[in-house]
């Protein structure tokens, strides 16, 4: 449930941050401002905000609860602004107000259904684990300048992380797809990846800067064991062999 939730939370976040720059942060933990800001978004809506959300869809708190931590919520962004470590551009907070109670709701009419048991749920809640896993490995994978997206000769980091949402979205997509148990559907995965690595390559739009055969192994080898770890956790699978 959490994974599923932190999902939304980023493809919330795709247009409002990344693409239309409604807000920046600014934690001061990261050295490089791309990437503290980025990070800045990761503690927001890959922690603090799903946690809360999880925690009131498992416990089943009515809607005083829901509306009570979107205030605070509502307070923090204000008190955020304040102390400037967080800054809006067009976007206000009464946004944010509206748009976590909205969002509490949302993770109670998922957990439902995943309770039901509905199948289409449960796919939900794979892909949406299979993208939030991949979106912070290649987060990590940028930190350390080992991957880059972008148009041109020069990638810009701003680029770098418009376009990383949508390599995660796609990968995830077929990941789902191709996440049943016959092996031959793990090589589908990561011919597929290596395809799509090697056509944007061509055009100029990534950079991977590998240095050992060790590392691209390790690029094209852990999405189909993570997606096959996250769908038997979250499907509640026995013990099996995740590749």
């Amino acid at each position: 449930m959490l994974f599923t939730n932190i999902g939304f939370a980023y493809l919330f976040e795709y247009p409002t941050f990344n693409l239309f720059h409604g807000y920046r942060y600014i934690p001061h933990i990261l050295k490089k401002r791309p990437f503290d800001n980025v990070f800045g978004a990761i503690l927001s809506q890959g922690i603090y905000v799903p946690i809360v959300a999880t925690f009131l869809t498992i416990f089943q708190k009515n809607w005083r609860w829901k509306i009570s931590f979107s205030f605070f919520y509502f307070l923090i962004e204000h008190l955020f602004l304040r102390i400037k470590i967080y800054k809006v551009y067009w976007w206000k907070p009464r946004y944010t107000l509206i748009f976590i109670s909205l969002y509490f709701f949302v993770s109670d009419f998922i957990y439902k259904m995943l309770a039901a048991p509905k199948k289409w749920a449960y796919v939900l809640a794979n892909f949406q684990a299979t993208q939030v896993t991949w979106v912070n490995i290649m987060f990590v994978y940028a930190l350390f300048r080992q991957i880059r997206f972008g148009r041109g000769r020069y990638h810009t980091w701003t680029e770098h992380f418009n376009l990383i949402p949508l390599y995660s979205l796609v990968l995830s997509l077929i990941a789902s797809i191709t996440s049943k148990k016959a092996i031959i559907n793990r090589f589908l995965l990561i011919g597929s990846h290596y395809i799509l690595d090697k056509f944007l390559i061509k055009k100029g739009i990534l950079k991977l800067k590998f240095k050992h055969v060790f590392y691209h192994l390790g690029w094209y080898t852990i999405m189909p064991f993570m997606t096959r770890l996250l769908k038997r956790v979250i499907n509640g699978q026995p013990k099996e062999s995740t590749f």
